[in-house]
């Protein structure tokens, strides 16, 4: 079997809702958060619209334009998510644990792995944790490296998107934290992963980082991984996030 057979063979249709900046709007707008943390802001776009006091952390900032809009306090961080959890305490910071927050940092499993850890260790129960980029729709989308297969860019629709391997860290998740409540939605291009039910407490994941993540580490199993990884979901439509009362059904705050 070539690569690009290879690839086609574990390709699941396209998500078909609405895009995630428009998803993540809902949350901010039906949920109406009193704070916000978002790890991978980059250019700002997911969070100039918002309105709550917020925490931006991004190693490397690109921002054009306003990103202040109509908070009232804004903390921007241009540091590496593990160096701000090391330093900051979110929880300190607002005076409060948080209501909402959205993780798209380093598209590598084991990264966003520690991001979930850390951000729920400063949520409460129904905090809403969202990550990006954990269901792509086939192998290609979910290189690990960016650069790597460049050479079937040609055969392969938007070929310039990247969602890393942090699909491993959703199938973690519902491996090891069958407490956890998590909903899929298909927001392009590479789906939405809301988790609510959290607990600040649970050390499941950090007790047993190191293993969790060798387990996944072999990318001969990839493959096999991924198949049962997205057989394993439920992908709701982004059409029951659209409205207060829908969302109510899966998210409260």
């Amino acid at each position: 079997m070539s690569e690009i057979e290879f690839i086609k063979a574990t390709e699941r249709p396209p998500h078909q809702g609405v895009i995630y900046f428009e998803a993540l709007g809902w949350f901010h707008k039906f949920l109406n958060p009193k704070n916000y943390l978002e790890i991978g802001t980059r250019a700002g776009d997911s969070l100039r619209d918002v309105a709550c006091p917020a925490i931006a952390i991004d190693p490397d900032f690109r921002v054009s334009g306003d990103i202040i809009g109509k908070k009232s306090i804004l903390h921007i961080f241009q540091k590496t998510s593990d160096d701000f959890f090391r330093d900051h305490d979110p929880v300190g910071l607002f005076g409060a644990p948080l209501d909402l927050a959205f993780l798209d940092g380093l598209h590598w499993y084991e990264f966003l792995l520690r991001d979930f850890i850390n951000t729920e260790k400063s949520c409460k129960k129904n905090s809403v944790v969202i990550l990006h980029d954990c269901v792509p729709t086939n192998l290609y989308y979910a290189r690990r490296v960016i650069d790597d297969m460049q050479h079937l860019a040609q055969e392969i629709p938007n070929p310039e998107w990247w969602a890393g391997d942090v699909w491993k860290t959703a199938a973690i998740l519902k491996k090891t934290r069958p407490d956890l409540r998590i909903h899929v939605f298909d927001a392009p291009p590479t789906g939405l992963v809301c988790i609510t039910n959290l607990d600040p407490d649970s050390t499941v994941l950090e007790d047993n980082y190191f293993d969790l993540v060798r387990e996944l580490a072999d990318k001969e199993k990839d493959a096999e991984n991924f198949a049962a990884f997205h057989d394993s979901l439920n992908i709701l439509p982004t059409s029951e996030l659209s409205a207060p009362d829908l969302m109510a059904r899966f998210f409260w705050l």
